[in-house]
């Protein structure tokens, strides 16, 4: 009998620490932050390539009131920049934050699918993120993007933080937290699908 006993117990704590949540441990990679640079680099780079041509009439133009003009749909990106840039300078300067269990993170291929348009990735934009006219020309707000994404790439290649170590509230889907590494992974992946967007915008143009 005691012996049953023994095997049982054995048993038990075997079960428990394999079912026992893992710590979320990742340390940012030098991969990891070339494939950064580079999400960061080309996303913007095709953004650009696709309004480069536009006039003000149609950088401006919409199909109904109710929808974003690319002119609205740029300065939505340089307003999350913006957002995204402040948040990974201010929470780098604090230290370490305390270790929580992987689960609460998403994947980064999690992270990545935000570029695509599907209905979970194209919901309402916070208010705070909404454009609000505050440039008066193509040019005039291409020149912001340019700035705001020159200080984002900057940032993830001077800083000597580790970015796996840093989290932030996830904001969307099932998960508690992102890591920095992530929530910048969100902006590359948030400016291909706004890159789409522009192109399903200027497919629907009046041809002249």
């Amino acid at each position: 009998m005691k012996l049953i006993y023994f095997i049982l117990f054995t048993a038990l704590i075997s079960c428990q620490s394999n079912t026992k949540e893992m710590t979320y441990s990742k340390s940012w990679s030098q991969e990891e932050k070339n494939f950064l640079i580079s999400s960061l680099t080309d996303s913007y780079q095709g953004v650009v390539e696709e309004v480069t041509s536009l006039d003000e009439a149609e950088w401006s133009w919409k199909a109904i009131d109710s929808v974003w003009s690319i002119a609205e749909v740029v300065e939505h990106l340089i307003v999350h920049d913006e957002l995204f840039y402040r948040e990974a300078r201010v929470l780098t300067g604090l230290p370490t934050l305390p270790e929580q269990v992987e689960s609460h993170f998403a994947a980064d291929e999690e992270i990545l699918s935000y570029k695509e348009i599907t209905p979970q990735n194209t919901g309402k934009s916070p208010s705070y993120m909404e454009p609000m006219g505050r440039w008066c020309s193509k040019d005039e707000a291409l020149a912001g993007y340019s700035h705001i994404r020159a200080m984002l790439i900057d940032f993830v290649k001077t800083t000597n933080k580790d970015l796996r170590q840093f989290y932030t509230s996830s904001g969307r889907g099932p998960t508690m937290y992102r890591d920095l590494h992530q929530l910048l992974l969100i902006s590359g992946a948030h400016t291909e699908r706004h890159r789409k967007q522009i192109q399903n915008i200027k497919t629907e143009m009046p041809k002249n």
